[in-house]
């Protein structure tokens, strides 16, 4: 894993190289779009009260037997530190933890299989709870964490998004990239993907062309969909619908005919929420992003040959700084999912939880039940140093090249007041 974002970032340095250093200003933004906030579900009853919004971490499943092995990540775990009493600071304690997204996405999923995880690997009497607050592009529950008190009782998920903005510009407060805790993620991977037309719209991406088709997709905010977004700010026949709180609401949305194109067509999810699009031929698989899925699922959905890349796509004519930028734009998506505490965590608070994230992240129990979640091609643990060297990267872009980044991502119009 490591060695192949390292080809990453050679990459991107390879094309720092061959652009020309010049000025550039920043792009005009839209108007930004207006995330419509969700509920959060109502708590399970539990002996104990817990705060509005929160759900205890579901039981581990049981291991399938079919589950495909998972090779363990190799960095070695961090100690807890010397003198550090855990079940005097943890015991009988509730850690929050606080997802951006609606139940039933990744991001909720994931969150769910570490809270069951870390109470195996905490004090016996500490409890784990997943409190959901979509909206406004999980700024919400980036937000819950980097304001909670700083004594290691909340951590959660963060957006790569949220990386984006702050990277380009700067001002989430409290989120100082170099300053702020990462624990890491456990979805530090390039996993397989889909774009998908529903089949009652058209068949083919020369159908799409020819016929003056618009596909509408729906994300959750600004730079959720950067290989998407890059083609509708160069003229590809795109429209992007934001304010969905999560992947369970862009499927069901598809599903209703509100939606007419999806990247949530792969089996990590398909399979798992509407296994009767398979079954019912509705999805044409057009392109990808960063890497096909498999060539038996792609058959499952009615496509054979090559899946193209969307860079292969008729059409798109880019130059040297805008494929600069649009690489370094794919390159940030990967961190998804990095989990943070707070700023100003106490060091032997922060050292005692990265010791047990380590062992929640290579836990076999983990691993099995985020394969049992159909999540087997996003797992791979990536630590704070690797999500660092990314946005070092991002950093490192020349001023043009960021100011092409903010526009195609989108996230200079993000909220964050």
């Amino acid at each position: 894993m490591r060695t192949s974002r390292l080809l990453w970032l050679a990459l991107i340095a390879a094309t720092l190289a061959l652009a020309a250093a010049c000025g550039g200003e920043d792009p005009t933004p839209t108007p930004a779009p207006t995330a419509t906030p969700v509920p959060p579900p109502t708590a399970t009853p539990t002996p104990t009260p817990l705060p509005p919004g929160v759900t205890p971490p579901p039981p581990t499943p049981t291991p399938r037997p079919t589950a495909t092995p998972v090779p363990a990540p190799t960095p070695t775990p961090v100690p807890p530190p010397e003198g550090f009493d855990p079940e005097a600071y943890f015991g009988n304690k509730t850690v929050r933890i606080a997802v951006g997204a609606s139940p039933g996405g990744g991001y909720d999923t994931f969150s769910r299989i570490v809270a069951s995880a870390a109470e195996r690997h905490f004090p016996e009497s500490t409890r784990f709870v997943v409190q959901n607050l979509p909206g406004s592009g999980q700024y919400r529950g980036l937000r819950a964490v980097l304001d909670a008190e700083p004594d290691g009782l909340t951590m959660g998920p963060t957006h790569s998004r949220w990386f984006q903005r702050q990277t380009l510009v700067g001002d989430i407060p409290k989120f100082d990239l170099e300053g702020i805790h990462i624990l890491g993620s456990p979805s530090f991977t390039v996993g397989g993907d889909a774009f998908c037309v529903d089949s009652s719209v058209a068949t083919s991406w020369q159908q799409v062309l020819d016929e003056g088709i618009t596909l509408t997709m729906g994300a959750s905010a600004p730079g959720n969909e950067p290989a998407v977004e890059f083609m509708a700010a160069n003229g590809g026949p795109f429209k992007i619908i934001y304010g969905y709180g999560g992947t369970s609401e862009i499927m069901a949305a598809f599903d209703r005919g509100e939606l007419n194109f999806t990247n949530r067509c792969g089996p990590g999810t398909v399979p798992r929420l509407f296994p009767e699009w398979i079954e019912q031929g509705r999805l044409v698989p057009l392109f990808y992003e960063k890497k096909p899925v498999n060539d038996d699922y792609l058959a499952q959905l009615g496509h054979s040959g090559p899946l193209p890349s969307f860079l292969e796509l008729p059409g798109l004519d880019v130059n040297q700084t805008q494929l600069e930028a649009l690489r370094a734009n794919l390159l940030i998506t990967e961190i998804s999912r990095v989990y943070l505490l707070p700023e100003g965590t106490p060091d032997d608070i922060k050292q005692y939880w990265q010791s047990r994230f380590d062992l929640i992240v290579e836990d076999e129990q983990f691993i099995d039940s985020v394969i049992i979640a159909g999540y087997e091609d996003s797992y791979g643990y990536g630590r704070s140093e690797e999500i660092l060297d990314i946005v070092r990267t991002v950093q490192a872009l020349s001023p043009e090249a960021k100011a092409i980044m903010l526009e195609i991502s989108g996230v200079g119009d993000l909220n964050v007041n």
